[in-house]
């Protein structure tokens, strides 16, 4: 749950892991869901994905599509297990989900997959936070920069090497605090879509407006694909 005190100068935004930056382009983003390390990040996610299409009969590599197309489909299938958790060293409590994917995917149909996975599990574990359970003591669950920042740190972990938070444009640490004191806590503002809250400045009279934006194209440019031919959900 992202409090007033985790907001930081935007300049140290791309070095570390936890705090919190307003956006122009993306709205709010906590740096903690942005980062794609740890046991249940984007980036050991995409790794295990990744070696469904090499292990085993599967035997090759992605192949772009641009590059020729996907390579014949031997072997069966492989299943992977996505979650996310929380709470500490002693009890944690979340969402797993398993999925059976195909050999001979692609690289651009491994994406999509990917990413609808990813969304599938995030959901879900908002959802399970915005649940009675634990909405009596905290209000994480949907709260405004969870889903986005959850996007920024699965495109780190896939489409690596781009300075993702410095593309979305922060606004300075004061700028951001007083954000914060007009409008309200993140957690007040529920998002359940993975488009961005913004504060957006009316040209006329200069003054900032809450509305719902859209995603940037370096974060749209991957589209999820529903459950067939190329994954299914296992029960």
């Amino acid at each position: 749950m992202s409090k007033r005190e985790d907001i930081i100068d935007p300049a140290a935004a791309e070095k570390v892991r936890y705090g919190l930056v307003y956006t122009e382009r993306c709205g709010w983003i906590d740096l903690g869901h942005a980062s794609p390390q740890g046991e249940h990040g984007a980036t050991a996610f995409w790794t295990r994905l990744k070696n469904t299409q090499t292990d085993g009969d599967a035997g090759q590599r992605p192949r772009d599509s641009a590059q020729g197309g996907r390579p014949s489909i031997s072997g069966r299938a492989s299943s992977v297990a996505y979650s996310q958790m929380m709470g500490n060293r002693m009890v944690k409590v979340g969402i797993q989900k398993r999925y059976e994917i195909q050999p001979g995917l692609t690289e651009d149909e491994l994406r999509g997959v990917a990413l609808a996975i990813f969304q599938d599990v995030s959901l879900r574990f908002e959802g399970l936070q915005a649940s009675w359970v634990f909405s009596w003591k905290t209000d994480s669950g949907f709260s405004a920069e969870d889903l986005v920042s959850d996007l920024i740190s699965f495109y780190r972990a896939v489409l690596p090497g781009k300075s993702y938070v410095a593309m979305c444009e922060p606004v300075s640490k004061d700028e951001a605090l007083k954000i914060w004191d007009e409008f309200g806590a993140v957690g007040s503002m529920k998002n359940r879509s993975f488009d961005p809250i913004l504060f957006a400045r009316d040209e006329k009279t200069g003054r900032r407006k809450q509305q719902v934006g859209k995603l940037p194209p370096f974060l749209d440019s991957i589209k999820p694909i529903a459950p067939g031919k190329l994954y299914r959900v296992l029960p």
